[in-house]
């Protein structure tokens, strides 16, 4: 599998979107600005999914514009997230002068442990870490692990919003850490950690 990083406007915040050479399709994970996903994609690849780290502003404000690009888009998020994307309030689009409430058909609210199928015979599985926001989820497949906001190699993980629990974020912490061990490191800011040569990025 191919991860390409896109470092986004607002708050240099990370899209990635996931393809195989051998597939018409692929999917992202968060989704803040449109044109260099567009750029990626050529005309006959299909966005089938997008998987939300967490739902903060600045890892969804492009998400109305991609889903009604690709009305069949699935977004896949916590049952945090989905009252996340309806809450320009606890979303913080609001606090930009972008209020943002979902607009698509197509959403999915997965549970901790639950798998999805990228590309036959790789599959991507949701890992709950709250903490930063209760709506924080990461994910991962055989090679990589998706972190969000909720590990940032280096960083403390900022736990001052509402919804967020600092005592949560320490055990969250320790779980990405155990499952990242001999896998690629993509959070939702900063460069990957790589241990595996499959990657690009911008």
């Amino acid at each position: 599998m191919f991860v390409f990083q896109i470092i986004n406007t607002v708050f240099t915040s990370n899209t990635y979107i996931l393809s195989r050479e051998d597939a018409n399709w692929c999917w992202l994970v968060d989704i803040g600005d449109i044109h260099p996903v567009l750029s990626f994609i050529s005309n006959n690849m299909e966005v089938r999914g997008i998987f939300l780290t967490h739902t903060h502003y600045d890892h969804l404000y492009g998400i109305n514009r991609l889903v009604d690009l690709y009305p069949d888009c699935v977004v896949y998020t916590s049952e945090a997230g989905k009252e996340g994307l309806f809450s320009d309030k606890l979303n913080f689009s609001r606090y930009h002068n972008d209020p943002i409430l979902f607009a698509g058909n197509h959403l999915h609210v997965l549970h901790d442990g639950e798998e999805i199928e990228l590309f036959p015979g790789e599959l991507l599985t949701a890992m709950e870490t709250p903490g930063h926001d209760k709506s924080c989820l990461t994910y991962y497949t055989k090679t990589n692990v998706f972190s969000g906001d909720s590990f940032i190699p280096g960083l403390k993980v900022v736990t001052t919003f509402p919804r967020s629990d600092k005592q949560k974020s320490l055990r969250s912490v320790q779980l990405i850490r155990k499952i990242a061990q001999g896998r690629n490191m993509y959070p939702g800011h900063g460069e990957p950690n790589l241990t595996r040569e499959n990657n690009q990025g911008m």
